[in-house]
């Protein structure tokens, strides 16, 4: 009795593995997997910029990393000198921070209505408060991933700006042209630059899953069900029996 019913729970568990083959199961999915892309490679943004001065001995240089608080991003001399910091306003620390909340929160977002199709579908069905929360959380968190990829991606402008050579020579005071401090390594803004096109993708993701979780709502079943259904009209077959050719008398004329 009980290896029946293991297998009956089996087979109830893995029926609504199903729901990976429609696109509103496979898109949360991918909405995982970006999610995770995208706070991966925002987080992993440390680089630095050096400049020669007076020799090959002598080096400027200045680094950063998450969350990118360039006013107390250091530039110093090899020696341990402090010459000043990359900035003093216009710190991208909150959109940064702001774009790796959105994403971290999507991601368990997307864990959550996932398991939810899977382990709690029958409820998820027969209960119209599930569908309804899923579509105004995916709609709200769809205006996050919008706000979040446009505010980051002029917060890594900011970073690149701030954190150019020119930049850098200004804000040391001791370097007051190229000659003096030529350029030296250059940063590096790849995971940067990837974490933004990730916050635009996650946004046309969530925008696009908008539309089949909508349709798992009462708004859009009822909607539906008042629609009058239209019937095609049936045409005879021409060849059947029952379409016998219609025999017409032509009643005789009374000459009077």
């Amino acid at each position: 009795m009980q290896a029946v019913q293991s297998k009956l729970s089996v087979h109830a568990v893995t029926s609504y593995l199903g729901v990976f083959k429609e696109p509103r199961g496979l898109i949360r999915l991918f909405q995982i997997i970006f999610a995770i892309l995208a706070f991966a490679t925002a987080c992993n943004g440390r680089s630095s910029t050096t400049l020669d001065y007076g020799g090959k001995d002598d080096v400027i240089a200045s680094s950063w990393s998450y969350p990118y608080r360039l006013s107390r991003s250091a530039i110093v001399l090899n020696n341990g000198t402090i010459l000043g910091t990359l900035s003093t306003s216009n710190d991208p620390k909150p959109p940064a921070e702001f774009f790796l909340f959105t994403s971290v929160m999507a991601m368990l977002l997307a864990l959550t209505f996932t398991f939810t199709y899977v382990f709690l579908n029958s409820l998820y069905r027969n209960n119209d408060l599930f569908p309804t929360l899923d579509f105004f959380i995916t709609f709200i968190w769809t205006i996050f991933w919008l706000a979040g990829s446009s505010a980051w991606a002029q917060g890594v402008t900011n970073i690149r700006s701030l954190t150019d050579f020119d930049n850098i020579r200004q804000r040391s005071g001791i370097c007051p042209s190229s000659t003096i401090c030529p350029d030296g390594s250059v940063a590096n803004y790849a995971n940067l630059i990837v974490s933004v096109l990730f916050g635009f993708l996650n946004f046309v993701l969530w925008l696009g899953s908008l539309w089949f979780v909508f349709k798992e709502t009462r708004f859009f079943k009822s909607h539906t069900m008042q629609q009058p259904q239209v019937q095609a009209p049936v045409y005879p077959d021409i060849g059947s029996p029952s379409m016998q050719p219609q025999s017409y008398t032509q009643s005789p004329v009374v000459m009077t």
